[in-house]
């Protein structure tokens, strides 16, 4: 009897950890969270950041020991060995130059944070618009169902003609269909959403409210134009130190190198019969060192302009979203202040003179669809003003959530 207990209680706790589980309400930073720690693109701009750290080693890169064999005297072979170097400051600029790679690395990581962050925030805004898109088509469909219901039985009685009938079948029928779409829109945020938090099979998770307005951002009409905190500014700032590095190792290569070893050039019966040896390693070949430095200079030159480029084309998004963020705000300020009063101001006056037979069936049916038609417009509004938001948040490196 007290196994039984015991089970119970076990299976209760699991059962009951299961519902919470399945119950999890998430916000927009728990989805970010999630997404940044299960996102295979982190995982993959971590696993370069460690192989540029574990690259660290080979920066004193020594050419290989080379063993020699020789007969000094014609008869009798004796071994050797001879390792040469590079400049000892080869070997530090390459040490900056994989520090650098390291930062760069990293920086490729702070991309595609960013870049994350701000799809999943885009995804969760276009989550919310579907949800609230179909809630809407749901109230519109049980206005609808009742109407027909009510249409029924005046067509029978005569009150209204065949015609009118079939205009309110005809409007219903497209509002099912509109309805069942955007079920499927609904559906589909749920799954995009899923798969940038690194879950792509479950799409039972709840989520906090209805679709809101971003308020809570200061918009700013003349940002830095250098956008430095964009993570791509931070990328091309780390490459271009880089490149300069890497110039600095080429440079350095040209600096002749030495050489030494252990010899023995002398017969068996030489009291010392090993010898110290060093050298000098010549870079008499100087063509190939101009070349690889020109080659590094031209990349210090690429990554300037590339630089310069990407900050041109941040700018001109900045510019093209603050146009767009103006035009839905403006838009979003109408249907708050005057659109949604009218909006349900219509629904009411048209039921009422329905009811009162001071307009026809299918000028009502007109105006209760122009309605709904104003409360879709204006959560179509408020999404593209939050993605507006969102964008410009992201191109700042900004992003408040």
């Amino acid at each position: 009897m007290f196994i039984n207990k015991i089970s119970f209680i076990v299976l209760f706790s699991y059962v009951f950890s299961n519902i919470e589980a399945q119950n999890v309400l998430l916000t927009e930073k728990s989805c970010i969270e999630t997404a940044l720690q299960n996102n295979l693109q982190i995982k993959i701009a971590d696993f370069k950041i460690e192989k540029q750290q574990k690259l660290k080693g080979s920066t004193v890169n020594l050419p290989n020991l080379e063993i020699l064999i020789q007969a000094p005297d014609g008869k009798n072979f004796r071994p050797g060995f001879m390792q040469g170097i590079d400049f000892p400051t080869v070997y530090t600029s390459q040490n900056k130059a994989q520090k650098m790679n390291i930062k760069v690395a990293e920086a490729e990581k702070g991309i595609s944070t960013n870049t994350l962050i701000y799809n999943v925030r885009t995804s969760f805004n276009e989550l919310k618009f579907a949800t609230e898109k179909f809630n809407i088509l749901k109230r519109q469909d049980s206005i609808f169902s009742e109407i027909l219901n009510i249409n029924e039985v005046r067509y029978r009685v005569g009150q209204i003609s065949n015609l009118e009938k079939l205009n309110g079948e005809s409007y219903y029928k497209q509002i099912q269909f509109n309805k069942l779409q955007s079920q499927a829109e609904l559906q589909n945020s749920k799954i995009q959403l899923s798969i940038l938090m690194g879950k792509p099979n479950d799409t039972t998770y709840t989520y906090d409210g209805k679709i809101t307005k971003i308020i809570d951002y200061q918009i700013q009409n003349r940002p830095d134009t250098s956008f430095a905190s964009n993570p791509i500014t931070n990328y091309y700032m780390q490459q271009k130190s880089l490149n300069k590095s890497l110039l600095k190792v080429e440079q350095n290569r040209r600096i002749p190198g030495l050489m030494f070893g252990f010899l023995n050039q002398a017969e068996n019966n030489t009291a010392l019969r090993y010898y110290f040896s060093a050298g000098l390693r010549l870079p008499i070949w100087y063509w190939t060192y101009g070349s690889k430095i020109s080659a590094a200079k031209k990349d210090v030159e690429i990554i300037n302009s590339q630089s310069q480029y990407a900050n041109y084309a941040i700018k001109g998004e900045y510019t093209k979203e603050l146009a767009l963020y103006k035009q839905y705000s403006s838009a979003v300020d109408y249907y708050e202040n005057t659109g949604l009063t009218q909006s349900n101001e219509i629904i009411r006056s048209a039921k009422e003179s329905y009811r009162l037979g001071s307009i026809g069936y299918y000028v009502y049916l007109q105006n209760i669809n122009q309605a709904f038609q104003i409360q879709l417009s204006y959560i179509e509004s408020l999404k593209n003003h939050n993605k507006s938001v969102l964008a410009l948040q992201y191109l700042l490196g900004n992003q408040v959530y």
